[in-house]
């Protein structure tokens, strides 16, 4: 697979898990919307919502997504430009980050609320992608991401119409 391709569908999980994250904002401060994820007893946004285990200090859980998935895309869009190897570093280092993170919401859910919430759920499954998607590219980075040097090069090896 091309990385090209391969980092198109980075950017789109990117995007996707930042509006799931901004979805979880939502329903969080719009109860209403909490029923879109609230199946049973289990299955409840509700229920993860309204446990007072969702924040991290003053911090609610939501944030900490919506600002994660923020910076993942801050640091793709100009590695996505330029090919920077030392983005493609923070950016697996980041996505790590988020799926440590995601894994402890995921205990709190699971183990202390005894709840899920698929909106979260999904969430962390975006940024189980996320670092799968930028580990492929970092392990193939040197065999087919484009290299701007080599494009330099060609650009410059071509033939001037003018002489």
């Amino acid at each position: 697979m091309r990385a090209e391709s391969v980092h198109a569908a980075l950017l789109i999980v990117i995007i996707a898990g930042l509006g799931l994250a901004g979805f979880a904002a939502f329903e969080s401060v719009y109860p209403p919307a909490q029923g879109f994820c609230s199946v049973n007893s289990y299955i409840s946004c509700a229920k993860v919502v309204s446990s007072n285990h969702t924040t991290i200090g003053p911090v609610p859980d939501y944030a900490i997504g919506i600002a994660g998935f923020l910076l993942l895309l801050v640091v793709d869009i100009p590695l996505y430009l330029t090919w920077r190897p030392d983005l493609l570093k923070a950016l697996v280092g980041l996505s790590a980050l988020g799926v440590a993170v995601s894994v402890y919401f995921a205990y709190v859910e699971l183990a202390i609320i005894q709840a899920l919430c698929l909106v979260c759920f999904s969430t962390y499954l975006a940024n189980g992608a996320v670092l799968a998607l930028s580990l492929y590219l970092l392990r193939t980075s040197s065999s087919e991401a484009p290299d701007a040097d080599a494009k330099e090069s060609a650009t410059e090896s071509e033939p001037n119409a003018s002489t």
